[in-house]
């Protein structure tokens, strides 16, 4: 889901010691950098998240790719070894993976790598697989990384608990967190989102009290990111159906940049009275001058 999508990266991008301890087992990470997760190949490849850290003293990058539910498109080891391979040949540094399986199911036949040949050629990658509902929930809940919080819904409760007890624990938790209110909020919402993937709605929505959803900041954020996409794909259905035969891929690039929702909006007018796609073009690019 593109929801689930923009939250995880957005927790990643804030909390990124977090997620490198979790993906190396150790709180001895320390993230230097966050990397452009746009390789370019043959087509376009965006991975999730990519840090370059420092681990046993050594500069590496750390790739995260995180899953809602089994990879579809292709087996989850050719997706990686894509995205891994381009990192080393852009970086020419070690790439290590971790692939973070949120739902319930999900993960359980990713073999963590690709391994076919012999010892005399042959390919051998491997990968980490995180399994959200595998990991001890409470001792994520008593440790200080505040930016994991939103997934302890998803991890396994202590055994004399309940599913629902566990979940107010873990909005209880975060509520407590020492952080500012628009942090909060951006956790609750976070944490309500992901809860829905194994918890009723209804029920975590008794739990978190209108106070606490007025809160969410993020909200606003989703709902501008998703009007300037619809805004985008409206002005690529408008020129694909006017002009069939042109190449409408070229203007997606220049689209992106533009953040200014009202410029879109000017722009899918220019779309519909436009003579062709290179004048449509030039207002466009007229535009980021």
């Amino acid at each position: 889901m593109a929801q689930n999508d923009e939250i995880v990266k957005h927790l990643m991008h804030a909390y990124a010691e977090a997620f490198a301890a979790l993906s190396f087992g150790t709180h001895d990470v320390k993230v230097l950098e966050t990397l452009d997760t746009e390789q370019q190949h043959v087509k376009v490849l965006r991975n999730d998240m990519t840090f370059k850290v420092l681990w046993n003293d050594e500069t590496v990058l750390l790739h995260i790719e995180v899953q809602t539910e089994d990879s579809r498109d292709k087996p989850m080891p050719l997706r990686v070894l894509a995205y891994a391979s381009q990192l080393y040949l852009r970086h020419e540094l070690p790439v290590y993976s971790t692939v973070i399986y949120l739902s319930p199911n999900a993960g359980e036949t990713d073999p963590g790598g690709s391994i076919y040949g012999n010892e005399t050629w042959g390919l051998q990658h491997k990968y980490q697989v995180i399994r959200l509902a595998d990991l001890d929930g409470e001792s994520f809940l008593d440790s200080a990384s505040v930016g994991l919080l939103p997934f302890t819904p998803l991890m396994k409760p202590p055994e004399s608990m309940d599913t629902e007890e566990w979940l107010k624990k873990c909005v209880e938790k975060t509520v407590a967190a020492p952080v500012d209110t628009k942090t909060r909020g951006t956790l609750l919402f976070a944490l309500t989102t992901f809860s829905s993937l194994v918890h009723d709605i209804t029920f975590i929505q008794k739990i978190i009290s209108e106070e606490m959803m007025q809160e969410f900041p993020f909200i606003e954020h989703l709902r501008q990111k998703g009007a300037r996409e619809m805004a985008i794909k409206n002005i690529q259905a408008v020129l694909t159906k006017r002009f069939p035969q042109s190449n409408v891929q070229t203007i997606e690039q220049p689209l992106e940049s533009i953040e200014d929702l009202d410029r879109l909006t000017e722009l899918h007018l220019t779309a519909i009275d436009t003579p062709s796609v290179e004048d449509f073009l030039q207002a466009l690019n007229g535009s980021e001058v």
